[in-house]
């Protein structure tokens, strides 16, 4: 696996301004990916007081998926007790400064992560060391503590890495007789701000594409009002290249 490294320079802000909570509670249950998902980004809009507001429609746009599989997952949410009608937060799990809790950043659902990768960030998150930002929990662990595979643990690891959300060292150690074994990864939380301005850009690209490409249409219409005969010379070789009847047979074709 390709390891990344990068310096830590977390900004001295107000975490209630860029971060939610979620209640450690929440592990009880044992969500599949797609329900943790929702759960969060459920408690994404209570922290900031958008919880009046939250048709499927809201919630499947702000997690990037359909509504029919959001409506789905609300009712299984609301069939386990985490939600009650109207899709807000069942009061008994609603933040208080008493109760045991962890963060995700703001940021989180514009990355658009797999919901695998979105669970296992957020069991890094869960675990991570408050002075270093780091833990180094094995794929077993990962896998039976968010409910997924071992493999879909791998896999999800590798997802944050290239996303720049974490930094993967190897680690070993010697045992009794002096062997040396292969240990756990060592996990590093970077600053999600990174990996959030990668988005950024890569949406500028393709929003700069996508101007050129109307650019294009636009001076390729204009030529074909100014200049009928071509445009038609155009479209008449255009359906001759697709249709092979329509191509000049050889002399000595039979």
């Amino acid at each position: 696996m390709r390891k990344h490294h990068a310096s830590l320079n977390w900004p001295h802000r107000d975490p209630r301004h860029y971060r939610f909570a979620l209640p450690n509670a929440v592990w009880d249950y044992h969500l599949r990916p797609v329900e943790f998902v929702i759960f969060s980004y459920l408690c994404y809009c209570s922290a900031h007081g958008q919880a009046d507001r939250l048709a499927p429609e809201v919630v499947a746009e702000g997690i990037h998926l359909t509504v029919t599989s959001v409506k789905k997952y609300l009712a299984d949410l609301l069939g386990k007790g985490l939600v009650v009608d109207g899709w807000s937060l069942a009061p008994a799990l609603q933040i208080t400064s008493s109760e045991k809790f962890f963060t995700l950043p703001n940021e989180v659902f514009l990355l658009k992560l797999p919901p695998s990768a979105f669970v296992v960030y957020a069991y890094l998150l869960l675990i991570e060391d408050r002075r270093t930002h780091t833990c180094h929990p094995s794929y077993n662990t990962i896998a039976a503590s968010t409910g997924i595979s071992k493999n879909t643990a791998m896999k999800s690891i590798s997802t944050l890495l290239e996303a720049g959300l974490i930094t993967v060292e190897p680690s070993s150690y010697f045992d009794k007789r002096g062997m040396k074994w292969k240990g756990n990864n060592l996990y590093t939380i970077l600053p999600v701000r990174s990996a959030a301005d990668a988005v950024y850009q890569r949406q500028l690209r393709q929003l700069d594409l996508e101007v050129e490409r109307i650019r294009v249409r636009r001076q390729q219409a204009e030529y074909d009002r100014r200049h009928p005969r071509a445009a038609l010379c155009t479209s008449a070789v255009t359906q001759a290249a697709l249709d092979p009847t329509q191509l000049p047979r050889p002399l000595y074709a039979r």
